[in-house]
């Protein structure tokens, strides 16, 4: 029996929804099939690149985030930290 030392998600995409508030973001993770974590955290793009980075190394990793009162801070911090940001538009007549 083989055992594995590194857990390695290379080839996987995380996704990482955000629900984004002045102190704090509620973070959903998951991956093409499953939730894998949901969780409150301060808010801070810093922490949020540790946590995907950390718990599944070797992945792809998006975030998505309705800019609403945020604007595009969040996502400026996030791509210059490598992580990629899907963010809504809408559709012009």
């Amino acid at each position: 029996m083989t055992k594995v030392k590194e857990l390695d998600f290379k080839g996987t995409t995380i996704f990482c929804g955000l629900d984004v508030h002045k102190v704090s973001w509620r973070v959903n993770i998951r991956d093409t099939e499953l939730e894998l974590k949901d969780f409150i955290q301060p808010a801070s793009a810093d922490l949020l690149h540790k946590h995907p980075t950390r718990n599944y190394p070797g992945a792809k990793y998006k975030v998505g985030y309705e800019a609403g009162f945020c604007g595009f801070g969040i996502q400026r911090e996030l791509s210059a930290l490598g992580i990629e940001c899907i963010l809504p538009t809408t559709a012009a007549d």
